[in-house]
């Protein structure tokens, strides 16, 4: 498996963890309410994330790389910072999905495939 399938396989489970927020929402939450809201946000956040390390299966200038690395550090954060309020499968899940998303955007920026 090489490196643009661990992002194509990695950034499909961080859109699945997104579609199911956003799915979920109303399920979880039977009316609009502050969490009901936040947790639609949190999916849509994921979502985005996953769409933006799909971008870097296609050729992008440096900083962009850079941006999508931050991206994925911010949201691997946001995940070690869930476990102290939320210690569930899930958010180990997420945790693993962003923190291997942080790893091959790395990975790239040092890739012969894409020297610049």
């Amino acid at each position: 498996m090489n490196l643009h399938h661990w992002i194509l396989a990695l950034a499909m489970a961080a859109g699945l963890l997104g579609a199911g927020h956003i799915a979920l929402t109303l399920l979880v939450y039977h009316s609009w309410t502050i969490d009901a809201l936040w947790f639609l946000g949190t999916g849509f956040a994921f979502l985005i994330a996953a769409m933006a390390n799909v971008a870097t299966l296609t050729e992008l200038p440096r900083h962009s790389k850079v941006l999508i690395l931050t991206i994925n550090l911010i949201m691997t954060g946001y995940f070690a910072v869930a476990w102290t309020v939320l210690p569930a499968p899930q958010v180990i899940v997420g945790g693993v999905v962003f923190l291997g998303l942080a790893c091959t955007s790395l990975a790239r920026q040092f890739s012969r495939i894409d020297s610049e």
